[in-house]
């Protein structure tokens, strides 16, 4: 480690005597992040531990792990207004237990921004989840060949003569595909970051995630990589984007020519006749928006105003969503809700990219920029799919969250006593 900043933040928070509630934090956010690669079951686990021993160390210790930022005042307002959305909608009951369900995974970010002791250990948590991700990257790889989910017996989906589409440990693509993209960003800045021969270590792990979010086939996630790959080199020097971006470009064709069904998926971004079904969808939100500005219609009400706004005559091969996060959060909970979603990612982005420029330890720059891409990455995609809907992403959505803040807390000067 190095630093003046973060040798000071780990004698302040080692100041504090380890004690029986805050093992069981400390516990539980090493399960999480050993767990979520492969299975949700026991990572929410770990949180409800980590909740616990926060809670215990709380009314047992009278110590209470509690720190502020300009950034929950819009997750206040976020998660308040959206409370009265569901409490005005028709089905006020089922949209309020939407809410606590939907958002619950935030207490991830606080459980990492509020009880990480040192530096020490946010490292060692995120290196806990990049080796069991490394193992959730090579099953989804072995999957591209192997034509099987074998913890469910499930049958891939073909993808062409001899390819399959790859869903890790997750079961389905585009969630596997959210998680992998993760893991490649917070790999790919450890290489970044990084000296000597650990750089490539991480490198590895880039390289698997890689190529397991090709063989998932997940457009949206293609599209993600193809804006923010460019983007990270870009913040690191004008020549090495510009040769990240011809090297990539020449990756995508090359895999264009040589693999028919990357072509036909790639095709498919752009034929507009193979995606009637997302145009129709965010076709009915806007018009259910419309309609419902001010408090939208309540989360989980989709489904129930849906028949109003379907679009006369057009195609649907599903309509339990939008197909998009921004149009979700403008009918869940109209414009302020919108408003206050976009506000929450737009500071999280601003404190991971300072984190990541000021911070003296290259460990806590990689984490911040990392994690800072994950989200970013996510924000691309959520523009064509529901991935912060989706339980599983949503949970490592909060958990780069948590890693951004933390990586900032840890880089910013000690500010005295824990408020």
């Amino acid at each position: 480690m190095s630093g003046n900043q973060v040798q000071a933040s780990i004698a302040m928070t080692s100041a504090t005597p380890r004690t029986f509630p805050s093992s069981i934090t400390r516990s539980g956010l090493y399960l999480f992040a050993f767990t979520l690669p492969i299975s949700h079951v026991p990572a929410q686990l770990g949180i409800a531990l980590a909740f616990a021993g926060w809670l215990l160390e709380g009314l047992v210790n009278k110590h209470w792990q509690v720190r502020r930022h300009f950034f929950f005042i819009p997750l206040t307002v976020y998660l308040a207004w959206n409370v009265v959305a569901a409490a005005l909608s028709p089905r006020a009951l089922h949209s309020l237990g939407a809410v606590v369900d939907n958002e619950w995974p935030v207490i991830m970010m606080l459980m990492l921004f509020w009880t990480v002791r040192d530096t020490r250990m946010l490292i060692r948590i995120v290196q806990t989840f990049l080796v069991s991700s490394a193992v959730a990257m090579l099953y989804a790889l072995w999957q591209v060949w192997g034509g099987v989910e074998l913890s469910r017996g499930l049958a891939l989906t073909p993808m062409g003569t001899g390819y399959y589409r790859a869903v890790g440990f997750y079961g389905f693509y585009l969630t596997f595909a959210g998680f992998a993209m993760s893991v490649f960003f917070l790999s790919l800045a450890f290489v970044s970051e990084l000296g000597g021969k650990e750089r490539w270590r991480y490198g590895v792990g880039a390289l698997l995630s890689f190529l397991a979010v090709v063989g998932t086939f997940a457009r949206s996630i293609w599209l993600s990589f193809g804006a923010a790959i460019p983007l990270f080199a870009f913040m690191k020097s004008r020549r090495l984007g510009i040769i990240v971006t011809v090297v990539l470009v020449a990756f995508v064709a090359t895999g264009i020519l040589l693999v028919p069904t990357l072509y036909d998926r790639a095709l498919s971004i752009v034929d507009v006749s193979q995606n009637e079904t997302r145009l129709n969808l965010w076709t009915s939100a806007l018009s259910m928006a419309k309609d419902h500005p001010v408090v939208g219609v309540g989360q989980d009400n989709w489904d129930y105003f849906f028949a109003q706004y379907r679009v006369e005559g057009g195609y649907y091969d599903t309509i339990v969503h939008p197909h998009n996060d921004y149009l979700t959060a403008l009918v869940s909970g109209g414009v302020v809700g919108l408003a206050c979603f976009v506000a929450l990612w737009g500071i999280t982005l601003v404190v991971g990219v300072q984190t990541a420029r000021r911070s003296p330890d290259p460990y806590l720059r990689a984490i911040a920029l990392g994690a800072t891409f994950s989200i970013f990455g996510f924000l691309i995609g959520s523009f064509f799919q529901n991935y912060y809907g989706t339980f599983v992403n949503c949970l490592g959505w909060w958990f780069m969250v948590g890693l951004v803040f933390t990586a900032f807390r840890f880089s910013s000067p000690p500010s005295g006593k824990v408020q």
